[in-house]
């Protein structure tokens, strides 16, 4: 375009210098030329610094864009744009004259990057070569409805013990203590989980328990925060493994109490086909954690939301799932956070069907009282220490009479 308008007032400028008035020539020469680079600088600017929006919508995540700003037919000013604030980037065609054209071509977006993580490798990235230390004699004999596999840690003897002594005698011998609920829980297995604790006298002492008890499964890598997927992986395989057939699979923690007679409600009446779903205190939208406890680098998890998941306090896995699971962890970068790989990660991978079902508990909620417990307004309860856990336990054999206007909580 310079060029042109070189040539044209030089055309200009010797007709006018025959006539004596070449200094009003050079004025208007050095105006044209000034004028036509103005313009070019306006419009390549505006290509780069715009983010008004128009005709073309880009995804918001690092896209590149290439900007072809012809100005002749023979002439191109290739521009390149890497936009990356959390606004959506487009194009104003209404600002550029009407001889230039854009060119938008989308290297990246966000669906192709959840597309290329949500998915399997096409080969393995990191299998389970972990052995088995300790497991129950008969982790499931014939007829077993539900495996529930309780994450535990080394120290915890006084955890293990209440439960123990409380609702997991409901799982040893089929039976729920309160009149006024159904009071069978037949089909039941229970056992703790654990990996290798760095002290050998705790790894003496998980022994003599599954000795004594026969309902501990050990893995041989270390029992961390780091390694709780390693661990929830360890409960898939062996039910996997030994429990061909069952129908479902609960996973909770050592500071809970499940309400094991309105679970089995659940899954036999209100949810009774279910196939290849997770069950439990459903997250949607959930923010990730950069900083913290459950801090995650944006290596391990680019995106700044989780996808839904269930927490870990307790979900119940529908037996179809649980191979796909375990297999598929195979192809899928591992990340700690246990519940989000498995129910979240893997779940989406899979396809799972997530159950929003009021009544288990998130971290965040309080103890539960008898009462909740024997009108069925709670299905897991948190927070429960030995103490009152005993004491919970204590008023379900007592048949508390529980109505609308009681309000019995746990000491």
């Amino acid at each position: 375009m310079v060029a042109a308008a070189v040539a044209m007032n030089t055309r200009l400028c010797r007709c006018l210098r025959v006539r004596g008035r070449w200094r009003p020539c050079l004025v208007v020469f050095v105006y044209y030329v000034f004028t036509v680079i103005l313009i070019e600088n306006i419009v390549i600017t505006t290509v780069h610094r715009r983010t008004t929006l128009d005709d073309v919508a880009v995804d918001r995540n690092n896209v590149s864009l290439e900007v072809q700003v012809p100005t002749t037919p023979s002439t191109t000013i290739p521009t390149t744009v890497r936009h990356s604030s959390s606004t959506t980037l487009r194009v104003n065609r209404s600002i550029l004259p009407p001889t230039i054209t854009v060119r938008v071509r989308v290297s990246s977006s966000m669906k192709e990057q959840e597309d290329l993580f949500y998915r399997r490798s096409a080969h393995s990235v990191n299998r389970y070569l972990h052995r088995v230390l300790l497991e129950p004699i008969q982790l499931c004999p014939p007829n077993t409805q539900m495996v529930i596999l309780i994450h535990s840690h080394h120290p915890h003897t006084d955890r293990r013990s209440a439960i123990r002594s409380t609702w997991g005698t409901a799982v040893r011998w089929g039976t729920w203590p309160h009149e006024k609920q159904n009071r069978s829980c037949a089909g039941l297995r229970l056992a703790f989980v654990f990996g290798l604790h760095r002290d050998p006298g705790l790894n003496d002492l998980i022994a003599e328990e599954n000795t004594r008890f026969d309902d501990i499964v050990q893995g041989d890598f270390a029992d961390s925060y780091q390694n709780m997927t390693l661990k929830s992986l360890l409960g898939l395989k062996i039910v996997d493994e030994r429990c061909p057939g069952v129908r479902y699979l609960l996973k909770t923690d050592d500071d809970m109490i499940v309400n094991l007679p309105y679970l089995l409600d659940l899954l036999n009446h209100m949810h009774a086909n279910l196939s290849r779903s997770i069950m439990g205190p459903l997250n949607v939208g959930s923010r990730v954690y950069r900083h913290g406890k459950w801090k995650l680098s944006k290596s391990e998890f680019p995106f700044d939301y989780f996808p839904p998941y269930e927490s870990g306090s307790a979900y119940v896995i529908t037996g179809d799932l649980i191979h796909d699971l375990f297999v598929t962890a195979e192809y899928v970068p591992h990340i700690h956070v246990d519940d989000v790989y498995v129910t979240g990660i893997l779940g989406r991978i899979l396809n799972v069907t997530h159950v929003r079902q009021h009544g288990f508990a998130f971290w965040t909620d309080r103890p539960p009282t008898v009462c909740e417990m024997v009108l069925n307004r709670v299905v897991s309860g948190t927070k429960m220490n030995p103490s009152n856990l005993i004491s919970l336990w204590r008023q379900l054999k007592l048949n508390s009479d529980c109505s609308v206007n009681t309000v019995l909580r746990v000491s």
